[in-house]
């Protein structure tokens, strides 16, 4: 894998200014595509969070419960999916993608690494259940969204490698 990857980075030198392959560079990696890895898992342990809350508050929760009027007016599921999968995140990054200890430190700051992405993936959420699309589409359309930013986030502000003196 890190043969072919260096190989399109070299081949992508000759085609974008270098100023551009500096961008791209950090997401043409082994780690980046370990981090994909992991991210599937957290997208796939958000998604089905937010849909079996979906399922409960639709199918098991009467229309005047409090509980379902809260949570389809603040879309509680998703945040709560969104949650569960940033402690998953956590875990598996600091040891697959990072090979970091996970520490308190570390686990306190996670979670900023993960504001913007959270931003931009309610706003996507937001807009599919204002439009009653579907949301499970949603969900999964705001975590390929938001994958990116979050990979340099985390890289820059928790799992960065200090230089040795």
């Amino acid at each position: 894998m890190s043969y072919f990857l260096a190989k399109l980075r070299i081949n992508l030198s000759h085609y974008l200014p270098s100023k551009v392959m500096l961008a791209v560079r950090p997401f043409l990696t082994v780690q980046f595509f370990v981090f994909m890895l992991m991210g599937i898992i957290n997208t796939a342990v958000s998604v089905i969070t937010a849909t079996l809350l979906d399922l409960v508050n639709c199918y098991l929760l009467s229309e005047d419960n409090l509980i379902r009027v809260f949570a389809e007016h603040s879309r509680i599921n998703f945040i709560v999916g969104y949650g569960i999968s940033i402690i998953t995140s956590f875990f598996l990054n600091s040891k697959f993608t990072f090979h970091q200890k996970p520490t308190l430190k570390r686990f306190i700051k996670f979670p900023i690494s993960y504001i913007p992405n959270f931003v931009i993936q309610y706003i996507i959420v937001f807009i599919f259940t204002s439009f009653d699309l579907n949301s499970t589409i949603a969900y999964i359309l705001a975590a390929i969204i938001g994958t990116p930013v979050t990979f340099a986030a985390m890289k820059l502000m928790i799992f960065r490698n200090k230089k040795k003196r």
